[in-house]
């Protein structure tokens, strides 16, 4: 994985990343999250994006759940598609692989395709300008995501990578995991790919919910499993400020 993903997501300490976690979004995050989140993200080079970006960077991933909660009443449909889209690559890239495994998943892991927040396209910056100010306003509570995290708190914490939490868990998120497999040593795959399938299994179930057939089926399980794979995508820094 290139030491410039590294460091542009805080995973080498980098403090100006972690401060930048916590700053509130600026109103033209907003309003580009706003502006996805309304149809914007289903155009086939915005999904190009986010599948060869795993996602959004995780300040823009956590923006745009706690955009989208806040503007649709909890609401989380294009999330809920982008992530298990997004999980549908991660478990072929955690694939058993007959030779070369380690480098070549990690050579998986890596990101081809910059934020699309982060780095947005130019044709669209008229149109993302004009997301009115009263949108803004709304886009900026974080109650709606804060209540969701709290109230599957117990369902997702167990997910966080050891490493972004400086503890002894051996789960990884996909960069620190990227990084172990990259130097000698026990990268724990097995429990890996169990980590991945379950976050897979239960997103699916949770962006499947949102179609009328099976409205009502999802559990906080599968709910929670939308925090879990912004956090083993991007990294649980911002989740875990989230709630102080």
């Amino acid at each position: 994985m290139a030491t410039d993903e590294l460091a542009h997501t805080g995973y080498l300490a980098h403090t100006g990343y972690v401060d930048r976690v916590r700053q509130p979004l600026a109103d033209r995050e907003i309003r580009h999250l706003a502006w996805l989140g309304a149809g914007a993200i289903d155009e086939p080079q915005a999904q190009v994006r986010l599948l060869g970006a795993w996602g959004m960077c995780q300040r823009h991933a956590l923006g745009f759940l706690a955009v989208e909660a806040s503007l649709n009443e909890g609401w989380m449909f294009r999330p809920a598609v982008v992530y298990d889209n997004v999980f549908d690559r991660a478990v072929r890239a955690l694939a058993a692989r007959r030779l070369f495994e380690r480098s070549r998943i990690a050579a998986s892991l890596q990101a081809e395709e910059p934020c699309l927040v982060c780095e947005p396209d130019d044709a669209h910056r008229a149109l993302v300008a004009a997301v009115p100010a009263e949108i803004v306003a709304r886009g900026r509570d974080l109650e709606p995501l804060r209540r969701l995290a709290l109230d599957t708190r117990a369902h997702w914490e167990p997910w966080i990578c050891g490493a972004c939490a400086r503890n002894d868990s051996l789960l990884r998120c996909r960069l620190h995991l990227a990084a172990d497999l990259r130097v000698p040593g026990d990268s724990g795959l097995a429990e890996q790919r169990r980590l991945v399938a379950q976050l897979s299994r239960h997103l699916r179930t949770y962006a499947r919910s949102f179609g009328w057939a099976n409205q009502g089926l999802d559990t906080p399980v599968d709910r929670a499993a939308l925090l879990g794979a912004v956090g083993w995508c991007g990294g649980w820094q911002a989740i875990r400020q989230l709630l102080g």
